[in-house]
């Protein structure tokens, strides 16, 4: 029988008296892809980070992790939840994967290689990543920084960083949150050719479809514990679409033209939100879609067309009045880097009615605590600092900050991708409701296609810097449906008819 890559015994961590896990017993071999799975806030992400020897502030960790195979060493990578943030702003995605494949060869003890043959390799490594490449893209590719990628594409660059390390087992946590459904099939299929390399990949996820197409034995994690069965709750079907009143646009976009670094990011966008609508914005990574987001927030200046908020324009962030900031609000992608470490939750989100409607620091206090416990963190979660919550509560939280404004105009730019399939529905169902109660207009930015397709009164698709559709979504699928929404709806169709296969315990490889 082969030994485990990683065998891990009695895991428990704790954080002062609170138990985050406990008595966690996995086994990880050569050759398969292990998957802890469960809702946002389960303990997924602390048993990875123990597995990797990742340190967390203000935990304890107490068992064993070993490698008790016949390696002297086991190279373990790891790709965080928010892995964006391990990327270098300042050095460009080419300099930074060059570096990495000569640390690769020196370790190994390779000779040195002419400039195609790194290329090669590196190619190689952002196409297990899930991008295109070819000749022309590559070097496009090599010479940008981060910031000039999508949400979407940076976890992937952070992950081909990983990557060129060549690890023995990778932890990769969330990798499918912020793609499309076209990338996430890429990345799957990346991540089952490592498998197939005889790499151990530990996938941290709440993707029903990651699960379905490519774990090999799937944990379930519960309150800090492994479980043998934990089937997700069916999700009620969504609500049907109400009927809205016909209304003037609370916001208008015109003839909206964004570049950077001569580089054109969006031409001619033309859109007009109403009150009360939501809208889904939907489009592959790097189409434009939080560029739209960020230019409708002020975070990115046009360089012609106009943002205008009730006919009146608006101008970018530094230049608007406390009432315009309050009236468009705007929940971003990689929202844990927002908050201050040092603040509870409860302060941070208490702040924005504060700071924005001047409101009392107590009347704020109770406010933002009955929002937080509308969106699942309770009263005992409120109270901890940033580094107390998991990705998912964090983006709750971030959004039930922006709610505390009271915006006319909300932007959400993939809030539920962090979120397991029945807190997804209860927070959309309670947007659905805020909408309704106050006529706000709601812009959810997402890859989730499948999520909002019988719940948004209109799909406007992304392509290119464009917005090329616009339209409710029966209509938007008629007789002539568009190329790229066939695809996600393609792309996203495996894992709605599958269930997931529980095991736990120890396979018994030969």
């Amino acid at each position: 029988m082969a030994e485990p890559l990683i065998s891990v015994r009695a895991l428990r961590v704790t954080a002062g008296r609170t138990v985050l896990v406990d008595d966690i017993d996995l086994d990880v071999y050569a050759g398969e892809i292990v998957t802890l799975f469960g809702p946002s806030g389960a303990g997924k992400t602390t048993i990875a980070t123990a597995i990797a020897g990742v340190a967390v502030a203000g935990t304890v960790v107490a068992g064993t992790i070993r490698c008790p195979g016949p390696r002297s060493s086991v190279r373990i990578g790891y790709v965080p939840q928010y892995a964006a943030s391990t990327l270098n702003p300042a050095r460009r995605i080419g300099t930074a994967l060059a570096e990495l494949e000569r640390l690769r060869r020196r370790r190994l003890g390779l000779p040195r290689t002419d400039r195609a043959t790194r290329r090669g390799h590196v190619a190689d490594v952002l196409t297990a990543a899930a991008f295109e490449v070819s000749d022309h893209t590559l070097a496009t590719m090599l010479g940008k920084y981060p910031f000039e990628f999508s949400g979407g594409e940076r976890t992937r660059l952070a992950l081909a960083q990983v990557l060129m390390s060549d690890p023995d087992v990778l932890i990769v946590d969330e990798p499918t949150v912020g793609l499309d459904p076209l990338a996430r099939a890429a990345l799957l299929t990346g991540l089952d050719r490592l498998r197939r390399t005889g790499k151990a990949v530990v996938l941290v996820t709440h993707d029903t479809v990651a699960v379905d197409r490519v774990s090999d034995r799937t944990l379930f994690v519960r309150a800090g514990r492994l479980h043998d069965s934990d089937r997700p709750a069916p999700v009620a079907a969504p609500p049907r679409r109400r009927a809205s009143a016909v209304s003037p646009p609370v916001l208008r976009l015109r003839d909206l033209a964004v570049s950077h670094r001569r580089s054109r990011i969006l031409r001619g966008v033309d859109l007009d939100l109403h009150r009360g609508e939501l809208v889904a914005m939907v489009g592959v990574s790097g189409a434009g879609k939080s560029t739209i987001g960020r230019t409708i927030a002020g975070l990115v200046g046009p360089d012609s067309g106009h943002v205008l908020l009730d006919g009146e324009p608006l101008a970018p962030l530094r230049r608007r009045s406390r009432a315009q900031i309050a009236a468009v609000q705007y929940v971003w992608q990689e929202s844990a880097a927002s908050f201050d470490p040092r603040r509870t939750i409860l302060d941070q989100v208490a702040a924005t009615a504060v700071r924005l409607r001047g409101v009392d620091r107590d009347t704020a206090r109770r406010h933002a605590h009955e929002l937080l416990n509308d969106l699942g963190i309770d009263a005992r979660q409120a109270l901890r600092y940033p580094a107390g919550l998991s990705g998912g509560q964090l983006q709750r939280a971030a959004l039930a900050r922006a709610l505390g404004a009271e915006p006319a105009v909300l932007v959400c730019d993939e809030i539920t991708t962090a979120l397991d399939a029945p807190l997804t529905s209860r927070i959309l169902e309670y947007l659905d409701s805020y909408r309704h109660r106050t006529g706000a207009a709601i812009l959810m930015i997402t890859h989730d296609l499948r999520t909002h397709f019988h719940r948004a009164d209109r799909i406007v698709m992304v392509d290119a810097g464009r917005v090329i559709e616009a339209g409710v979504p029966a209509e938007s699928c008629a007789d002539q449906p568009i190329p790229i929404l066939s695809g996600f709806l393609a792309a996203d169709e495996v894992g709605h008819t599958r269930q997931l296969r529980p095991t736990r315990g120890t396979p018994t490889p030969t």
